[in-house]
């Protein structure tokens, strides 16, 4: 068993042979980490010296030490950051850090130091730091919910493309399907810089099709929707608005000739929820904003699209932290799998709407929700857009929006936990529908739904 007292010489001496003998910083991390940095656990420094993706030694840090960049944080952080199953934002290095940088909240870490260090060794630097917690509690990395369910072998789903103009512009557009045609419309939008791959579970639940006829599409640019082969788009610097963005949603429901759909989105696909009401509320029967927020700031960074930075890495392996610690493995792999998928400069294209465009901090009251029902759901461990969030988002708009807390999952909640989101999407689907006697909960938890909240 793992020694109890945090950073004592016996739980360092555990941690150490922890990392070196983890397969992931074997594959990740071997012949290219050696970057030597500091963890500050209140008032103690720790230097670890890296070579070739091991941890050489532990020691105070000395006038003769040279290191890169540092992790500090107050000792309760750090006890929180190490627990088997961490509070909301202490479960990953990142997810604490924008607590501290961008919402300026205390108790939490600071990164310290040359950041482009760390981006440059991402998933090396994430996978060292998760490792203290498998050392303080046992020395074993997890593995129940490792492997991925039974699924079905004969899917319903159909795969097809629709033309879609956008400002006199041709493009062709991917989308995948499930339900009776006769369905209400459920167009379900991915998150930024991924693809339609996200919502499979929900395409593939028979108790959701059917009711509704359910409509996963790729943005243009991202996965299937390759750009207009018309235009030198190779040129052109992405950045999506949220003019553009509700201007191609409005243009695929169009060209499906849907009508009164039901639109549900993560994410960027949660926030442009506010952009729709405000914009188009009588096209849409209802609005379902996941991790949605007034305004979203902070993600913009040159980091996601940088020469000198493995991009596939830095996008695909932000996501860890914005996924609840004690969800599925394989499907918070998937979710992680999934943005490595993307092209260069599409995430960080998206996130120029999420960060730079999206702001209803002070207009979100001229939303007119009474023409548009809007459920705004954020999940627990989202650290960009928590229930807090989704809270102040609904108070402001006023009548016909309500927030929803979904406990023990985070910002991606359809694909990192897709039986649990289910759980708590049917509710909102049954009162869309109307066929709801109850009001919706304003906190959906693991228990009232009877699934398991960890692995």
């Amino acid at each position: 068993m793992a020694p109890t007292e945090l950073a004592s010489e016996e739980w360092w001496q555990e941690y150490r042979d922890v990392v070196n003998a983890d397969p992931e910083m074997a594959q990740h991390g071997r012949d290219a980490f050696d970057e030597n940095f500091v963890i500050g656990i209140g008032d103690d420094h720790f230097l670890l010296e890296m070579r070739d993706g091991e941890v050489r030694d532990v020691r105070a840090p000395g006038l003769d030490d040279a290191w890169s960049f540092g992790v500090v944080g107050p000792r309760e952080a750090w006890d929180e950051f190490v627990s088997e199953i961490p509070a909301a934002h202490h479960n990953e290095v990142f997810a604490s850090f924008y607590r501290t940088a961008v919402k300026g909240e205390e108790g939490y870490f600071d990164l310290i130091g040359n950041h482009k260090t760390i981006f440059q060794n991402f998933r090396s630097v994430q996978r060292a730091l998760e490792l203290m917690r498998t050392a303080h509690n046992g020395g074993e990395p997890p593995t129940v919910g490792t492997h991925r369910p039974e699924e079905p072998t004969d899917e319903p789903i159909t795969g097809r493309y629709v033309t879609v103009d956008l400002d006199g512009v041709d493009h062709r557009i991917y989308y995948e399907a499930a339900g009776p045609e006769d369905g209400i419309p459920l167009l379900c939008q991915h998150t930024a810089g991924c693809n339609n791959q996200q919502w499979r579970h929900v395409l593939n639940d028979p108790e959701i099709t059917d009711h509704f006829r359910v409509i996963a599409y790729d943005l243009p640019r991202h996965g299937k929707s390759v750009p207009p082969s018309s235009e030198s788009w190779w040129t052109d610097q992405y950045d999506l608005t949220a003019e553009r963005f509700t201007d191609t949603i409005v243009a695929i429901v169009d060209a499906l000739e849907l009508e009164d759909p039901v639109f549900i989105g993560s994410s960027m696909g949660g926030t442009i929820t506010l952009e729709l009401a405000d914009w188009y509320p009588e096209r849409f029967r209802a609005l379902i904003g996941l991790e949605a927020g007034l305004v979203t700031p902070g993600f913009y960074i040159q980091w996601l699209d940088h020469p000198h930075v493995n991009a596939n890495d830095v996008n695909s392996h932000a996501t860890w932290g914005l996924m609840a610690p004690h969800g599925p493995e394989w499907a918070r792999r998937e979710t992680l799998y999934l943005y490595e998928q993307g092209a260069n400069g599409v995430l960080k294209g998206d996130l120029h709407y999420y960060s730079m465009d999206h702001d209803y901090s002070e207009s979100a009251d001229e939303i007119e929700a009474t023409q548009v029902r809007m459920y705004l759901m954020n999940g627990e461990y989202d650290y960009l857009t928590n229930p807090d969030d989704a809270r102040e988002a609904a108070d402001a708009i006023g009548e016909g929006a309500t927030a929803h807390e979904m406990k023990a999952t985070g910002h991606f909640p359809m694909s990192e936990r897709p039986v649990l989101f289910r759980a708590y999407l049917k509710p909102v689907l049954d009162d869309i529908r109307g066929v709801r006697d109850e009001p919706v909960p304003e906190v959906f938890a693991p228990d009232d739904v009877d699934v398991d909240a960890n692995r």
